[in-house]
């Protein structure tokens, strides 16, 4: 049995809400039925393996940010190679700059990542291939005598019994370049611009290329996920277009140029103010945990999985508060009972979870401005979310988590919205929507 905190120390370590688990880890629980969808491992393997020959799935997976898409997409990693798919897993937040994200940059890691998965698991590509494809890219790319400065390193490091190849070495120098936001990066996006149907025909040929190296190894075809695009930066560009829509909707064209099967994460709010399906598969979306009773046994027991309730939880009862304040938000959760474990006593108290509570409280409260309360109150009394095209605050709501988005579990399937329990409970704006309430009432 995976052993559970003891301690309150245990507690804090046990419960960390910034790491997603492994797809084998005995902690996991399964939501799906709690959250009203089938489950995501299940359902984008079968799709891919239903795909015909010549069709590669373009698929994009979205939620509030710690509904668990990374957990789920690990478990989808896994399932994907339990069924012979070659699996490549992108981190985008660790690869880039997600204060300035571009398709380009996301293309240029892909070489790199599709390259280096590929020597990891001892299915290395012919040097020609990829030197062929680094040369080109460093001959637009570098200034000349940069290129030979870096070109006559490397000989001299491969002199010297260096196994890193020029392509390995370029490209990690570039996505390098690209997440320190360096003058470079500018030089990449505009050379790579310019020039992008030439630097595509080269990408999926080193797909095409890395596709048969996997076939012959035994594997179905090459799967690419990549994670973490959801969470970045949103701003208005001078056009008045997002930075999330500038990406995913006016440049969905090459992020689908890719010749293999991929998953994006992408913005929660763009489900909700573009068509998605219009350029892409039917995307997914991974909705929060509804906190009826089934729920809240689920949310207990995925606590339970990793602490000793009984023994850390000074009354039975503590948890249950806990739970029912997260909103379904597994994020929010794991904070909760780690901000509860903020004390030096042996036990979390009463006292220890209101300190928790108006914590968490106080964080939504800061996000919150006077204008969103129209929104708010809305939300409240329908119980969905409407946005209307170029609605962009109803798009921060979501974006913060301060809406959330549930699915019921019946043969309609219908969504339904709500404040997140800790907005709700922020004594300002329940007073005012109290009052707004009163006034329709009139």
């Amino acid at each position: 049995m995976t052993k559970r905190a003891q301690t309150i120390d245990e507690v804090y370590q046990f419960c960390n809400p910034d790491k997603p688990l492994p797809p084998d880890d005995k902690r996991y629980v399964d939501l799906t039925e709690n959250r009203g969808v089938k489950q995501i491992a299940k359902t984008v393997t079968r799709r891919i393996k239903r795909s015909e020959a010549d069709v590669r799935v373009k698929l994009l997976f979205t939620g509030h940010r710690g509904s668990g898409k990374t957990t789920e997409l690990l478990r989808l990693q896994q399932e994907l190679e339990d069924n012979q798919f070659f699996t490549i897993y992108m981190d985008v937040e660790e690869m880039l700059d997600l204060g300035s994200l571009s398709y380009l940059d996301v293309l240029v890691a892909m070489a790199k990542e599709v390259e280096a998965e590929l020597a990891r698991k001892k299915m290395p590509l012919s040097s020609e291939l990829l030197n062929g494809i680094a040369q080109w890219f460093s001959e637009r790319i570098v200034e000349e005598s940069k290129c030979r400065e870096m070109q006559g390193s490397l000989s001299a490091e491969a002199k010297a019994g260096s196994a890193i190849p020029f392509f390995a070495q370029f490209f990690a120098s570039a996505t390098a370049s690209v997440k320190a936001g360096s003058s470079q990066r500018e030089t990449i996006r505009t050379v790579l611009k310019r020039e992008l149907n030439v630097f595509i025909d080269r990408l999926n040929l080193l797909l095409a290329t890395a596709r048969e190296k996997v076939q012959a190894n035994g594997c179905r075809d090459i799967v690419l996920i990549v994670d973490g695009m959801e969470k970045m930066h949103y701003e208005l560009n001078s056009d008045g277009v997002s930075t999330h829509t500038d990406l995913f909707i006016r440049h969905a064209e090459q992020l689908r140029a890719p010749q293999c099967h991929i998953i994006y994460t992408v913005p929660v709010s763009l489900a909700y103010n573009q068509n998605l399906g219009a350029d892409f598969d039917d995307p997914l979306v991974l909705p929060m945990v509804r906190t009826d009773a089934a729920g809240i046994a689920k949310l207990t027991e995925l606590v339970e999985r990793r602490v000793d309730t009984q023994h850390v939880f000074a009354e039975p009862q503590l948890l249950e508060l806990l739970v029912r304040a997260s909103g379904g938000v597994v994020r929010d959760l794991m904070r909760l009972v780690r901000l509860a474990a903020d004390t030096d006593a042996d036990s979390i108290t009463a006292a220890d979870v209101n300190y928790a509570l108006k914590t968490l409280r106080n964080e939504y409260d800061r996000l919150i401005r006077s204008d969103d309360l129209p929104i708010l109150r809305r939300i409240q009394q329908e119980g969905r979310i409407q946005v209307q095209g170029g609605d962009e605050k109803a798009g921060r709501l979501l974006n913060l988590r301060l809406v959330l988005e549930y699915q019921n579990d019946d043969p309609q399937g219908e969504r339904w919205a709500a404040l997140h329990p800790a907005a709700a409970e922020i004594p300002w704006v329940k007073a005012a929507l109290a009052a707004a309430a009163g006034d329709d009432a009139v």
